[in-house]
């Protein structure tokens, strides 16, 4: 990839659920992002990885500086790997610092083959003292502290700092991480005795697994394409929010579900390669490019769903059709389940009177959809009743039968945003991949940025 680039970036959508001002500052263009393995692989004990050669080394810009290999015949198991250990006062490579290991283990020590930086490794010995350690190895020794994994399976116990890599040896340098394969770099945040897997890419190759896993390949190419952008943008707004972690982004639908390696498809992949570098932008500065399934008619304005109204994330009509399949559901309440749920999402909040007079106020569009309701003391937009009843969208309209409320469905999703499925329809009747942008987010222009 390209090195890093900088933009001059105001980012008035820096967190939808803020009412944080308005902040200059320069965008980065990252080369790789770190993904947080969430779905397979977080706070756990151990791990597998699947390939038969592992290549340990460190990250050199957004490649791979290779330090040594180890092999295994079966799976290699890592786990995490934290306190005092005696290491041998040697650099060697990784060929002799595991005949090293290997001899000393003789001597009834727990040693390991330990990886330093380039190519340098030593060993490391766990619950001994440096007398002892001298004595088999027959060089000096010294107390250190160490924090990162122990990687078994091989020809001898590994260990690999936290700030360190691994890349496979075999089918496009892919590794496979409790059985789900990944292009790029693997790593582990540690956490004393439990550690997360991190993928460490390419932000064009993450997003290989990204479209796929979040729209149909069978889709229409330019519906593709936007999603394409969509979550090449909202990625990159989106790359501060697991730093505490020890990675950027995750692989679920707090970020944006990625399925690595194994989903990629090649429509999807046509899509994201036709669209490299393109992002949508406001004012010149990428957009938090949200999106969801089915809007059930129209798009949701943010501030009727989060609170804060952003100004390209507002109503618009969403051209979905019939091909909805199965989005429309149908949820029951008890006037009981109704005040519950109210003050379980708003405590203290004045829910004096029926509920059925609440609802029956209820401020609804020319189609009867709901879009906001007096409840007791609050007024309550439909994405906010959405949230607060666990409904599958903000698109409904309710009934009361004197006994319990029938909410009447449709769609899928917060509904703020692009919709997939209109944007599958728009692109069936002809429109571009940024005719789909510009009409879901208000206002904002598909600019290349690299």
């Amino acid at each position: 990839m390209k090195g890093k680039k900088k933009i001059a970036s105001i980012l008035a959508c820096a967190m939808l659920l803020s009412a944080a001002p308005v902040e200059a500052m320069a965008y980065t263009v990252p080369d790789t992002v770190r993904v947080g393995l969430e779905s397979v692989c977080k706070n756990v004990a151990s791990a597998s990885i699947g390939v038969w050669e592992l290549q340990i080394g460190m990250q050199k810009g957004d490649g791979f500086q290779r330090g040594g290999v180890i092999t295994s015949s079966g799976l290699f198991t890592a786990r995490p790997a934290v306190g005092d250990y005696i290491a041998v006062d040697k650099t060697m490579d990784c060929a002799d610092a595991l005949d090293m290991a290997n001899d000393m283990k003789k001597s009834g020590l727990d040693t390991y083959a330990a990886y330093l930086s380039g190519g340098d490794w030593t060993v490391y010995v766990k619950d001994a003292s440096v007398s002892a350690v001298e004595a088999a190895a027959d060089e000096n020794a010294s107390r250190v502290s160490f924090e990162g994994v122990a990687i078994t399976g091989g020809e001898a116990p590994v260990l690999v700092p936290e700030n360190a890599v691994m890349m496979g040896g075999n089918v496009a340098d892919t590794f496979k991480l409790n059985s789900m394969p990944y292009r790029g770099m693997l790593t582990f945040s540690v956490n004393g005795s439990s550690m997360t897997g991190v993928n460490i890419i390419g932000l064009e190759e993450y997003l290989y697994g990204v479209v796929p896993s979040e729209m149909p390949k069978s889709y229409d190419a330019e519906a593709l394409k936007a999603q394409a952008v969509a979550a090449r943008t909202y990625a990159m707004t989106k790359l501060g929010a697991h730093t505490g972690s020890g990675y950027q982004l995750c692989d679920t639908t707090a970020c944006q579900v990625y399925k690595g390696y194994s989903n990629e498809a090649d429509a999807t992949t046509a899509a994201v390669d036709a669209t490299a570098g393109e992002v949508a932008c406001y004012n010149g500065s990428p957009i938090e490019a949200v999106f969801s399934a089915s809007t059930g008619g129209y798009t949701e304005s943010s501030e009727n769903v989060w609170n804060t109204a952003v100004p390209y994330l507002k109503s618009v009509d969403s051209p979905e059709g019939d091909e909805v399949p199965n989005y429309h559901s149908q949820v029951v309440l008890s006037s009981q389940q109704v005040q519950e749920a109210a003050l379980a999402a708003y405590p203290g909040a004045d829910l004096s009177g029926e509920p059925s007079s609440w609802f029956g106020q209820a401020v609804r569009d020319e189609g009867g959809t709901v879009t906001s309701i007096p409840f007791g003391g609050l007024t309550l937009t439909g994405g906010q009743v959405r949230s607060m009843l666990s409904l599958r969208s903000a698109a409904f309209t309710v009934t009361w039968d004197g006994e319990n409320f029938t909410f009447d469905v449709t769609g899928y999703g917060h509904g703020v945003g692009m919709s997939q499925y209109g944007a599958n329809t728009m692109a069936r009747e002809g429109k571009s991949f940024r005719d789909i942008l510009t009409w879901y987010y208000t206002g904002t222009q598909v600019e290349l940025l690299w």
